[in-house]
């Protein structure tokens, strides 16, 4: 066999292991959007959204921020299999500034700040 083919074989084969492990299937889907975190914020801009965006992208187990200005709300979607803590996400937002109004979780949906 001769370089190129073992080569080419590699290449494949390594592909396939790629897509297995960053294609996610419907119950992924399904899961992420079970445990996600959603805000209602009083006001919203484009430096809202920078602020927000940046302090949650260096959050442990956060894989996503989406922040809507027109809605007024932020979307906190976790790595698979992680719960994100509602007390832990309305502290960050205290401390960036941005009280959440209204925070819809898997654990419950909250008007005050969270006691776990």
């Amino acid at each position: 066999m001769s370089k190129l083919f073992r080569s080419a074989g590699l290449v494949a084969g390594l592909m396939l292991l790629a897509v297995a492990i960053f294609a996610s299937s419907p119950a992924q889907a399904a899961d992420a959007a079970k445990s996600k975190v959603v805000m209602t914020v009083g006001e919203m801009c484009g430096g809202c959204v920078k602020k927000i965006t940046n302090r949650f992208e260096g959050v442990e187990g956060v894989a996503k921020v989406q922040c809507n200005i027109e809605k007024q709300s932020v979307t906190l979607i976790p790595e698979q299999h992680v719960r994100l803590s509602p007390k832990g996400v309305w502290e960050i937002m205290e401390g960036i500034g941005k009280m959440p109004k209204l925070m819809e979780t898997p654990d419950g949906t909250f008007t005050s700040k969270p006691k776990s």
